[in-house]
């Protein structure tokens, strides 16, 4: 818009200060101006480090992995989703999006059809060559990553600052839960627990994991939190040798029933032998989400029932 600033120079005094006057003005409205294109612009950092930048929030979000799906609804900005990954199945609108990703795949042209301005991206299975794809077609990405219990109102802030959307409250009522499981079980001895996220092979979680930090919360310690890998599969045999007190059942098993069956010829453990199992709903402990404050209250509660 070209804007033309007329100033009567024959009023009294105005000739004098013209100069000035006109490079002051001319200086605040450049001034003004920018401030006002800065402000429409949204720049966040990503979980590699990278500067993700918007003209303005995001309209049509394409997220994939069902975790960031999720995260989108709980942020407000559900309604802008047009597209995600296979498994997106939370809230129930998410199963009628268009599926372009799976874990291992993705679909870039069915993707960039969808005219996406912002693409919500799981650091464990994007490629560095489709981010780089995704951006020449001036698509912004926003590669994620999750760890930690505290990592799902961070992520979850981010997405808010994307789309214009406030999450104070959601993330607030979020950490306080967590909080209120950590303190009442801060003084109780740990238990030792395996936990199985799979039976046949048998697999755990090990290392810095929101589940082993759950367990945590829970007054509680996975035997295997040692070991190098995240997912690493395990012998019976070392089961054996580390003998948990409590064996917890998190994606390994359809439902409850299903996950006693399968535990119930190894009676020589006395976590079998006494009845200390516990079962997860996965949905509810395995992906990051809000959703996780349920499942470690779910958590807790199975740990206090046998303790």
């Amino acid at each position: 818009m070209n804007t033309m600033l007329r100033i009567d120079t024959s009023l009294p005094g105005v000739s004098r200060f013209y100069p000035a006057l006109s490079v002051f003005i001319g200086i605040t409205f450049a001034l003004c101006i920018t401030t006002s294109a800065d402000a429409a612009n949204i720049a966040v950092h990503d979980d590699l480090a990278r500067k993700v930048e918007l003209k303005a929030p995001a309209q049509r979000i394409v997220a994939l992995a069902p975790f960031l799906t999720e995260l989108a609804f709980s942020a407000g900005a559900g309604d802008r989703l047009v597209g995600v990954s296979a498994y997106s199945d939370y809230p129930e609108a998410a199963k009628r999006l268009p599926q372009v990703a799976t874990a291992v795949t993705l679909a870039i042209e069915p993707l960039l059809a969808l005219k996406p301005d912002l693409v919500l991206a799981w650091r464990d299975t994007i490629r560095q060559e489709d981010i780089a794809r995704l951006e020449a077609f001036g698509v912004a990405v926003f590669v994620a990553q999750a760890r930690s219990l505290e990592d799902v109102p961070r992520l979850l802030g981010r997405i808010g600052e994307l789309t214009a959307r406030d999450v104070s409250k959601v993330a607030r009522d979020y950490r306080a839960r967590i909080g209120s499981l950590r303190l009442a079980h801060a003084n109780l001895p740990r238990v030792a627990v395996f936990l199985e996220i799979w039976h046949r092979p048998l697999t755990t979680i090990a290392g810095a994991h929101w589940m082993n930090e759950a367990l945590e919360v829970c007054g509680a310690r996975n035997v295997f939190l040692d070991l190098a890998n995240v997912a690493p599969v395990v012998s019976w045999e070392e089961v054996f040798a580390r003998e948990p007190r409590v064996i917890v059942g998190a994606g390994s098993a359809g439902d409850s029933g299903e996950f006693f069956s399968q535990w119930s010829d190894r009676a020589a453990l006395a976590a079998v032998r006494e009845k200390r199992l516990v079962y997860l709903d996965p949905d509810t402990i395995q992906r990051p989400t809000l959703r996780l404050a349920q499942g470690v209250a779910q958590l807790c509660a199975g740990l206090d029932r046998v303790r």
